[in-house]
């Protein structure tokens, strides 16, 4: 069972080993940028999609690293 965003983000504040810490930065720095998008632009302009949507493809590999598995991101 995948684990919803509030609990992917706990677990990776709580450093897993598994992670790349590259990964975990990226993710981080997206966070916050989508936080701050959020703020200054419509939730449904393209630039607040466009940036959930690299950040959810980010939190997914981190699942896969958590678990064991590996998948590339699609640019």
């Amino acid at each position: 069972m995948a684990l919803n965003p509030i609990q992917t983000h706990r677990k990776l504040k709580k450093g897993t080993s598994k992670v790349n810490e590259d990964l975990l930065s990226t993710i981080e720095n997206l966070r916050l940028e989508l936080i701050l998008a959020a703020a200054d632009w419509n939730f449904t302009s393209d630039y607040v999609l466009e940036l959930s949507q690299r950040l959810d493809r980010y939190i997914i590999l981190a699942q896969h690293q958590m678990i064991g598995g590996f998948q590339a991101l699609d640019s």
